[in-house]
């Protein structure tokens, strides 16, 4: 039994959905930058549909609230930071450590408003009770990462997940106090310290 093929959409189908996505992108855009002048909780539908020059009920038609739009965010996010990872982790295994805790760095201060509300920083809820498919990607990335790195030394992660769940606590605990300005003498400061440290880290969660 044979099955036809499904009709391929229309010109103006791909047309509507290449708008939609457009408009999300959008919308995520302008919370961003009020979340990066303002805070999350400055955030609201409305106030993006001011910055944009829509009313309410349109931006309503691709976010039903705050929330769903958080965890899009939160996506897009994790998304981004498992791709900044993965390249990390294409450098020589003797470097690969300290270049994967300098993409982490690098990502979470270039968009320190999008680092917060993926990690439910100023305010921001999760947004939701799983783990979005996205963070798990880049555990995932970093695992492998990790892995390789063990397997280059010799060695191998006496407890692969709890080697990332630790090391990357420590990277989140590092950026998060500098970003709240909890480091003496600042962000500098703070990922020298970060670096200096990692490789005690690591080699705690190895075994012969």
């Amino acid at each position: 039994m044979t099955t036809k093929a499904r009709p391929e959409p229309s010109a103006s189908k791909k047309r509507r959905e290449r708008e939609r996505r457009e408009m999300r992108a959008r919308l995520l855009d302008a919370a961003r930058g009020i979340a990066a002048e303002e805070g999350w909780n400055a955030v609201t539908i409305r106030r993006i549909a001011g910055k944009l020059e829509y009313t309410a009920p349109v931006l309503y038609q691709h976010f039903s609230s705050k929330e769903e739009l958080l965890v899009e965010l939160m996506m897009v996010g994790f998304a981004e930071l498992a791709e900044q990872l993965r390249l990390a982790a294409e450098g020589p295994p003797e470097g690969r450590l300290a270049a994967m805790a300098e993409a982490y760095w690098a990502f979470a201060f270039a968009s320190p408003e999008l680092y917060k509300a993926m990690n439910g920083m100023d305010g921001v809820p999760f947004g939701t009770a799983e783990t979005p498919q996205e963070a798990k990607n880049a555990f995932r990335v970093f695992r492998i990462a990790l892995q390789g790195i063990a397997e280059a030394r010799g060695a191998e992660l006496a407890d692969p997940p709890g080697a990332v769940d630790t090391l990357w606590a420590y990277l989140h605990g590092c950026v998060s106090l500098a970003m709240a300005g909890r480091i003496a003498d600042g962000p500098e400061r703070a990922r020298t310290l970060m670096l200096n440290a990692l490789e005690p880290m690591f080699a705690a969660q190895l075994r012969d």
